[in-house]
């Protein structure tokens, strides 16, 4: 059972060459709603602050797919269930009129390493024996109900290998500041599968890489070249014994960090793109990229019951360091 805490919200926030008007979303919107053939009717909220649209639209609940407007900034919102990140950026065409696609490849039909009884059971071993690293928070606000935001603009284009060794490196810094050792650093990298031509849709897969702050760049980008896809520790599936492993156990079983990179974003129509994946898993701390014009968008995303803006955007700026 997908974890009920989160609203596992994805968001996409395009900073546009024009302004979208809200009755033109609106009708964009019910479009899609029609074509998808999604239940119920989308959202589109409007604020003159894009931050405080963004933390509603990231804690939605209800309708599949919503966006909000707040001067040139469009943000869509879509439960993961009916959209992937490259799923965003089809929405994003469809709301704007205006072409949108990424060259990422993917992962094809890479095979899976198991079923989801083989993939709890190695994690429920992993989290007694070997457990992930965690990443020392900072300013947590223990009775908040929300996620926080970081984002900043680096002129390169880093590789997901690149971001995936350059985190690592960031997280050990962060919590060597803070006289924490780091071991067994766990990364979980959202990855696409081929488009099967049946609409948007969430066609994502996850990869695994541990002990990652052990690994040089050329390690770990041999290893998303191969590592199988891993089966998410979130379904329901499973035995009586295995469910109760899940809940007992299941604020440690997430990687350190989960990261998913667009790639290269063609959008004619928006000057910048911010892409902010879910956060799911027990550290609840993602770590989103998307490259536009040879400039690359890296986000964080974590709980507010963990972490502050500035504590987050001081974690952001040590991983960013590693790609300057």
């Amino acid at each position: 059972m997908a974890d009920p805490s989160i609203a596992w919200r994805i968001l996409l926030i395009a900073e546009l060459d024009h302004r979208l008007d809200p009755v033109t979303a609106r009708e964009a919107l019910a479009r899609l709603y029609a074509e998808q053939r999604w239940e119920g009717v989308g959202t589109v909220e409007t604020d003159d602050d894009p931050g405080l649209l963004r933390a509603r639209l990231g804690e939605l609940r209800g309708p599949v797919v919503a966006c909000g407007l707040a001067g040139s900034s469009l943000i869509v919102s879509a439960h993961h269930s009916a959209a992937d990140g490259l799923g965003l950026l089809a929405l994003l065409a469809a709301l704007t009129g205006s072409p949108a696609s990424s060259a990422a490849r993917g992962v094809g039909q890479r095979a899976d390493a198991s079923g989801f009884v083989g993939a709890i059971t190695r994690r429920l071993v992993e989290v007694v024996a070997v457990p992930p690293a965690r990443v020392a928070a900072e300013g947590g606000d223990p009775s908040a109900a929300h996620d926080v935001y970081a984002q900043t603009t680096i002129g390169a284009t880093p590789a997901t290998a690149d971001l995936v060794y350059a985190s690592a490196r960031g997280i050990s810094a962060h919590n060597a500041a803070a006289d924490r050792r780091t071991r067994h650093v766990a990364v979980a990298i959202g990855v696409a599968r081929p488009d099967d031509g049946t609409g948007i849709a969430d066609r994502s897969a996850l990869l695994r890489l541990r002990n990652v702050e052990r690994l040089d760049r050329d390690d770990i980008a041999d290893l998303l070249r191969t590592a199988p896809t891993q089966h998410p520790v979130q379904d329901g599936s499973g035995g009586a014994l295995l469910r109760l492993g899940l809940r007992v156990l299941g604020p440690r079983l997430g990687s350190t960090l989960l990261v998913s990179h667009l790639g290269a974003v063609s959008a004619p129509g928006a000057r910048d793109l911010a892409f902010y994946p879910v956060t799911a898993g027990g550290t609840g701390l993602s770590l989103g990229a998307s490259t536009l014009r040879n400039q690359t968008t890296i986000t964080l995303r974590a709980r507010g019951q963990s972490w502050s803006r500035d504590g987050l955007e001081r974690l952001l700026e040590t991983i960013a360091r590693e790609l300057r």
